[in-house]
Formats: structure tokens, sequence, C-alpha cells
């Protein structure tokens, strides 16, 4: 319709402009719509397609833990088999060992034994109290070893300084120096007075029967050192097969042939759950989400395609309006509203054609003084 003829128009062309303006207002509300089932329909696909993924992993993660936990939980049976057997067999080599050092170092035990009982013997024979056969009075009276020289220093420290030390600050009422130099004189004396006594009546006196006791000692303590040297020799020695342990290293060779069997099933197991069992959880979860991940992206794309739809028919009924009666009544009027008002003034008789109802609906608006 050229312009002419539509601004001579009556009700007929303003309701055909109404349809088109209508269907317009139409188009665009339903665009609003479809954008935003649109961004609906996207964010389902996400969160769907998320949810999958995350299940797959989940799942894939727990199984594959559930595989290893099982093949640890048999390495942990026989790692404590392992141990068990390890402890029996040290206890056992510590029994062989002590054993093979009871039975090697027999005759010097022996012979200190009989030493030692000489030594009671000469004690005996000469009349000497045998609380004089003590390592502290050999310290004292024929210090030889640096053992000897250690007891010494160690009961010369008890006698000057605990004892002493132990009176004044614990056992005295008040302190005081000249009680501290008193209770220093009182040991030192009754020191000094045993030592002498003892020197003179008992190892004066017997300082033959003493010497020879003296070489009976040197004797044991020549014999314990041989002791100890050959006990240090057994313990260091690397030769286990005097001590019959073949039946634990069997047993031990078996139990680690097992743990490693196991230990390489394992990553047999995780191998082929890695390359296989996992990519069937995938698609078999992948495929329970497919009907449900199919439907919404056929859904995603028909609304795609109708906002497609919607927005050429928006842009073609706007280049329409814009081109066919906007040009000539105006951007102003082109409301449903005022297409109404401009009906109503030629129904009511006022006007007769558009062009008329126009100029009536202006000069009115100007009378009122709306512009």
């Amino acid at each position: 319709m050229d312009g002419g003829n539509l601004l001579t128009g009556g009700v007929e062309t303003l309701n055909e402009m109404k349809e088109q303006l209508y269907e317009l207002y139409e188009n665009k509300s339903k665009q609003e719509h479809l954008t935003s089932e649109d961004k609906q329909l996207s964010e389902n696909i996400r969160e769907t397609e998320k949810a999958v993924t995350e299940e797959i992993q989940t799942t894939i993660t727990k199984r594959r833990k559930e595989i290893e936990d099982t093949f640890e939980g048999q390495m942990a049976k026989t790692k404590a088999k392992i141990r068990k057997v390890k402890d029996k067999r040290d206890k056992y080599k510590e029994s062989k060992v002590s054993e093979r050092i009871d039975s090697e170092t027999a005759s010097l035990k022996e012979e200190n034994k009989n030493l030692k009982r000489d030594i009671k013997t000469v004690f005996r024979q000469n009349q000497i109290p045998s609380m004089f056969n003590t390592k502290l009075f050999y310290a004292f009276y024929f210090p030889k070893v640096f053992t000897d020289f250690i007891l010494l220093v160690s009961a010369l420290l008890i006698q000057f300084l605990v004892i002493p030390c132990g009176i004044y600050f614990f056992l005295l009422p008040e302190e005081k120096i000249l009680y501290l130099i008193l209770i220093y004189l009182i040991v030192f004396a009754v020191f000094f007075v045993l030592y002498v006594t003892i020197g003179n009546k008992v190892k004066d006196k017997h300082m033959d029967t003493f010497i020879q006791i003296k070489g009976i000692r040197e004797n044991i303590r020549m014999n314990q050192k041989k002791i100890a040297m050959i006990a240090r020799h057994i313990k260091k020695d690397r030769d286990e097969s005097p001590y019959g342990l073949e039946n634990f290293d069997e047993e031990l060779t078996k139990l680690q042939a097992e743990l490693e069997d196991i230990d390489q099933q394992k990553k047999e197991a995780l191998a082929a759950f890695d390359n296989t069992t996992s990519h069937v959880i995938s698609e078999d979860l992948e495929g329970r989400y497919k009907e449900k991940v199919t439907s919404l992206k056929t859904e995603y794309d028909r609304v795609k395609s109708d906002i497609s739809d919607t927005e050429e028919k928006i842009k073609a009924l706007t280049f329409k309006i814009a081109n066919e009666y906007e040009s000539y009544v105006g951007k102003d009027l082109m409301t449903l509203d005022h297409l109404d008002t401009l009906i109503n003034i030629i129904q009511a008789g006022t006007a007769a054609t558009i062009s008329e109802a126009i100029t009536y609906y202006k000069k009115s608006m100007e009378e009122a003084g709306v512009k």
C-alpha cells in the first residue's frame, strides 16, 4: 500500500496496521521467552554433562581404589607374616648365638669359676675377712686397670662430695660454712683412719697373699676379655650356617615371592582397569544419561532454530512497519493505544480517513496542552 492510499484509508487499514504491530509484539515476547528457555536449556545441558563427568570420575576413582585396597590388604597380611617369621628367626638365631657363645666360652667360664673358688680358699686359709674380696678394695690398694681408676674416682666423689653435701644441705638445721668445714674434716679423718688401718692391718700384713690373689684376679680378667672377644667375634660372624635357619629362610623366600606375585597381580589388575574397565564404566554411565542429554540437546537445537526464525520475523516486521507505516503516520503514533484512538475517532464520525484522524488527534492534544 502506497503512502497516499494509507493516509486515505480508514478503520480497515488501521486494523491491518494493528495486526502487523501486534504480530511484532508477539514475536518480541516470544523471542524473550525463547531466549530465557535457551539459557535454561544451555545451563541444564552443562550441569548434566558436568554431573556425568563427575560421576564417571568418582566411580572410576572409587572402583580403582577398591582394587588397590583388595591387593594392599593381601599384601599387608603377607608382610605381617614376613615380620612374624623374621621375629621368630631373629629370636631363634639369638638363642643359637647364645648357645654357641656358652659352648665356646664354657672352658674359660669354668676356669674363672675355679679361680674365684681358689681366691676364696686363699682368703679362708689366711683368715682374711671376705669383705676385702671386692673390686673396691683392690681399686684403693692395688689399682691397675682403667676400670679400677674409674671406681676409685667414683668412690672418692661419693666420699668427699655427696656425703658431706648431703649432710650439710639436708640434715643440718642451719647452713654455716664452719659446719661444712667440720664435716669435711670428720669425713676425711674417718676415711684416713680407715684407709691407714686397713692398709696396715690387712694389706701390709698379708701382702704376699694379696700379690698372689692379684695374679689370680688378673687371670680372671684376662679370661673375661677372652670371653668378651669370643662373644663379639661370634655376633659379628656373618656365617649363619651353624644355626639351622634354613626352614625360616625357605619360608621367608616363599613369602617374599608371594608378596611380589601379589604386587604383580595388583599392577596387572590396575593396568586392565585403566585400559579397559574404566572405559566400560564411562560408556555405561554415559549411556544412562544419553537419552536425557540427547533430549536436552534436541530441545536446545529446536529453541535455537525458533529464535532464529523469530529474529527473522521481527526483522521483517520491523522493516515493514518502518517503511510502510511509521514513515507516514510517525513512529510516535505506531502503538496499539494510538491506533485504537485513531480508530475511535473515525468510528465516532469525527474523521473519515487516517489523515483526518491524525489531524484531529494532534489538534485535540494541542488544545489539551499535551505536546
